[in-house]
């Protein structure tokens, strides 16, 4: 019988106060939403997540590691179905009777679940191009969640893949050649950069004593990366290249793509130290600030509580992304410290883009901040991915 400690209260605490001051800023935002509705939903997906919580927390490692690669293909089968009966903006949600479901939500919890699969497996039984497989069998989710289109969760599936990676003991240059593309793209703007970013790529290729089908595979792919991102920006929506233009530079368009970065930029500047007072933010009251219960929900709570306020909430995630971090760490089982590490950077990917988001230093992207947001997918899944941790936890010594 495995040994079981008791649960993490540092942990249960920090994610108990993101809770209360989600609660606490949906119910502000809310009061100037038309839907008068948002609060008590988003009361009853906190009392519904408790129980996928206590799930989370019941659920055997074991058997979730047997289920995951089910899991991660039920989750695409319903991104399949989005694309063609979704509902919504952008036709994103799945209706279900009374209830809407975001089908991204689960695919990035079922990514989570199937990468620290595969993960776990390659130290078992390592195989070449096993790495490469694993890559294979992600593509599916992020290019359907993609084509939605919802390029940011897309993204976002990328860098927690990458996160586990890292966490796995995979090194920086074999990082470089897993982000190469990434970089391919961004070295299309320049042929200085394109070279210099060559260059690296042959230096750590003749390193890694590379095959010649190595060669021609990362050279040759990411020449072509360069050579078509061009042909690639022509093919975004009208609204994705918006963003990405004013995340560069709001003012280029002050009254269209780039109001809500300027607009949550001056709620969360109006803070001050002290903050304007619960319920009294003056850009949400004027319904000056876009999606004010959901994207731009941290430039609510910095409005009215100001920078003590950020900083007790920023805290809050920290405390709660170090204890799920330290859970993994001491998981002697690879597929529970792959999953729980997977979890810690689900969190740190959310608040470090959509915090970003607010102040204008990453692109507006959609993605919820957790706990604080209003959602019921994105509650639920979190819920359960924190339960997830608690159990990682209490039986760190299962093998």
């Amino acid at each position: 019988m495995v040994g079981r400690d008791r649960p993490d209260l540092l942990l249960l605490s920090s994610a108990a106060a993101l809770l209360a001051m989600g609660l606490m800023t949906v119910y502000s935002a809310s009061a100037v939403v038309t839907d008068s509705g948002i609060f008590g939903r988003q009361v009853l997906w906190v009392l519904i997540g408790v129980l996928f919580f206590a799930g989370g927390t019941w659920i055997s490692f074991r058997r979730l590691e047997e289920i995951s690669p089910l899991l991660f293909t039920v989750a695409c089968l319903l991104l399949l179905i989005t694309l063609f009966v979704g509902s919504g903006p952008a036709g994103r949600w799945l209706v279900l009777g009374p209830m809407q479901l975001q089908a991204s939500e689960l695919a990035k919890a079922s990514l989570i679940l199937i990468c620290g699969w595969w993960l776990a497996s390659l130290r078992v039984r390592p195989r070449k191009m096993g790495e490469g497989a694993i890559f294979l069998t992600v593509l599916p989710a992020v290019l359907l969640t993609a084509v939605q289109p919802d390029l940011g969760t897309a993204v976002s599936m990328l860098m927690l893949v990458l996160a586990m990676f890292i966490w796995a003991g995979y090194g920086p240059g074999w990082i470089f050649l897993l982000i190469s593309p990434v970089i391919a793209a961004v070295s299309s703007t320049g042929f200085p950069l394109w070279l210099a970013f060559t260059a690296v790529l042959s230096f750590i290729l003749y390193r890694r004593r590379a095959t010649i089908q190595s060669w021609i595979l990362f050279l040759g792919g990411n020449s072509l990366v360069a050579a078509l991102t061009p042909l690639a920006w022509n093919l975004l929506e009208p609204y994705q290249q918006s963003r990405l233009i004013t995340f560069l530079d709001p003012a280029t368009d002050p009254h269209g793509a780039g109001w809500n970065i300027i607009q949550s930029e001056v709620a969360v500047g109006s803070g001050g130290l002290f903050g304007q007072g619960y319920l009294q933010g003056a850009q949400k009251e004027l319904a000056f600030l876009p999606a004010r219960h959901t994207d731009f929900v941290f430039s609510v709570w910095a409005e009215e509580t100001g920078f003590l306020g950020c900083f007790l909430l920023l805290t809050a995630f920290l405390l709660l992304i170090w204890r799920i971090t330290l859970a993994a760490r001491k998981s002697v089982n690879p597929y529970n410290s792959l999953v729980t590490a997977g979890i810690a950077s689900y969190l740190a990917i959310h608040v470090f883009v959509n915090v970003g988001m607010t102040l204008g230093i990453m692109p507006v992207t959609g993605l919820p901040l957790p706990f604080i947001s209003y959602g019921g997918s994105q509650m639920l899944v979190m819920m359960f991915l924190l339960g997830l941790a608690v159990n990682a936890g209490m039986y760190w010594r299962e093998v």
